[in-house]
């Protein structure tokens, strides 16, 4: 009997999130996601300390999060642990039925 798995992960590269896709469907595990809300971090930065307040520079960081549903073995998840990007976090919840 296979277990099923919850897989969250979560990255700030987009590109490692189709790669995990792909991913899935190459090890062929039937798999259904959800994607969760986009958090959104924004700096400020003052170019200038003295004179010029409104000199500023702007960034953001984007934090992308999707949640898998797989039903997997143990052999190929840890296949598919060895094969993810270094970049992802993810967190392995075992679901008993």
């Amino acid at each position: 009997m296979e277990n099923s798995y919850q897989l969250k992960i979560s990255t700030s590269n987009l590109s490692s999130l189709v790669f995990i896709k792909t991913l899935m469907l190459s090890l062929t595990l039937s798999a259904k996601f959800i994607s969760l809300p986009t958090k959104v971090k924004k700096f400020v930065f003052i170019r200038s300390p003295h004179v010029n307040k409104k000199s500023k520079e702007h960034f953001q960081i984007l934090k992308h999060k999707r949640l898998y549903f797989v039903t997997i073995s143990s052999d190929a998840l840890k296949t598919f642990l060895l094969k993810a990007p270094n970049d992802v976090n993810i967190v392995i919840k075992k679901i008993t039925l």
